[in-house]
């Protein structure tokens, strides 16, 4: 049994502080949250006086067999990157305890999800969607991903007029798969201003329908306004991007926002990655200003904000680009307390397991960093990082 005391918390509900505060876990939980608690006897005491305790951080929106640094393939499977070995431990270090896959090799990346929650692995939490939905010669196959034969087969369902979608939705329940994923996108990133095929709203609304009836809820890319309006209307759980780069549809409406805000529906705009691509593709304007002003309306308008990085694509680092979002974030409006919330009870309600982890209170589980700085003096005091635990366990020390 450990016993974190004295420390200042910040339990990700979107709460104020709470100083001096004592945490106590039981094996891989927390059990109790207060001031001046009795030790158990045996229990161990980890004296956090002048430190912050957060829940640890989550990333909704990842690409584990990804490369970030271009020495991998643009997607691969566990046996390349031995078990995304790198991407995991980097996540850990940055205080990410739980990643959301939003498109990897199948069934790898549910195998290693397995593993990482039977505790053979030093890894985040995984939550993972299947193969993605795209319209057969669209994107991401066909620009991003060249269509390599190997990846199409591996990540992507190709969906053409005929496509069974709910057996292939069925399928993915029963394989595990934790989420469906569907692009919703007619850019071709790779060869501006040319378009590639899209998904029409009906073969969307069929995959919806299905994935709800299985249990499962649905992600969904989209690269403008207006593709986020027919997520938006085909009744997807989250939207993923606002705007990308490659792109010029880029006003949202009054009354869209207000739709959004009013829906049961999330976003996570993924803010770095658009910002670290800007002016990457030859002959694209920029939209930097158009994503910074989006979201800014956003938040002015209530609308429910994730924070998932799309780390993994090229430059976007894995964990630390959690903390740039966040900071991010606050720039566009957010308080720093927010997007803190944002990154934690946020992610965990975003991605329907608030009731497991994301915010420190007793029976949720022991997954939690702790800081050397004020966080809500400066976002960017997120990164002095001084011990991380997953599940109970001290996976990153640098307390001394």
């Amino acid at each position: 049994m450990l016993a974190l005391t004295h420390c200042t918390l910040i339990d990700g509900s979107g709460g104020p502080p709470i100083p001096d505060t004592d945490v106590l876990l039981d094996g891989d939980a927390i059990l109790r949250v207060g001031h001046g608690l009795p030790l158990p006897p045996g229990a161990q005491a980890l004296d956090l006086t002048g430190k912050f305790l957060l829940p640890g951080f989550i990333d909704a929106h990842t690409h584990l067999g990804s490369s970030a640094d271009l020495k991998r393939p643009p997607v691969a499977g566990r046996f390349v990157t031995y078990d995304y070995a790198q991407h995991r431990e980097q996540a850990l270090e940055w205080g990410v305890t739980t990643v959301r896959s939003a498109g990897d090799y199948m069934p790898d990346v549910l195998e290693v999800r397995d593993l990482a929650e039977q505790g053979a692995l030093r890894s985040p939490r995984i939550l993972a969607a299947g193969k993605v939905f795209q319209a057969d010669g669209g994107h991401p196959g066909f620009s991003v991903y060249f269509g390599d034969p190997d990846i199409l087969e591996h990540v992507c369902i190709l969906v053409r007029e005929d496509t069974d979608l709910e057996g292939e939705v069925a399928a993915l329940a029963r394989a595990g798969a934790d989420w469906v994923k569907i692009f919703l996108s007619d850019d071709n990133k790779m060869k501006y201003p040319c378009t590639v095929p899209k998904l029409t709203i009906p073969q969307v609304e069929r995959i919806v329908r299905a994935a709800h009836a299985n249990g499962l809820s649905v992600m969904c890319h989209v690269d403008d306004a207006t593709d986020l309006e027919q997520a938006l209307t085909a009744g997807v759980d989250t939207i993923e991007h606002v705007i990308n780069v490659a792109t010029q549809d880029h006003t949202f409406a009054p009354a869209l926002l207000e739709r959004l805000a009013d829906s049961d529906t999330w976003v996570a705009p993924t803010m770095v990655a658009t910002k670290l691509h800007d002016g990457s593709i030859p002959g694209a304007p920029p939209v930097w200003p158009a994503l910074h002003k989006a979201v800014g309306q956003m938040i002015q308008a209530g609308v429910k904000l994730g924070v998932g990085c799309d780390s993994g694509i090229p430059f976007v680092p894995y964990g630390e680009c959690v903390h740039m979002e966040m900071e991010l974030l606050r720039d566009a409006g957010m308080s720093e307390l927010q997007a803190i919330a944002a990154a934690t009870g946020g992610n965990a309600s975003m991605l329907k397991r608030a009731e497991q982890f994301g915010t420190v209170r007793p029976g949720l589980a022991a997954d939690l960093v702790v800081l050397g700085s004020d966080p809500l003096q400066d976002i960017r005091n997120t990164r002095d990082i001084r011990l991380v635990l997953r599940a109970g366990q001290i996976v990153f020390d640098r307390l001394i």
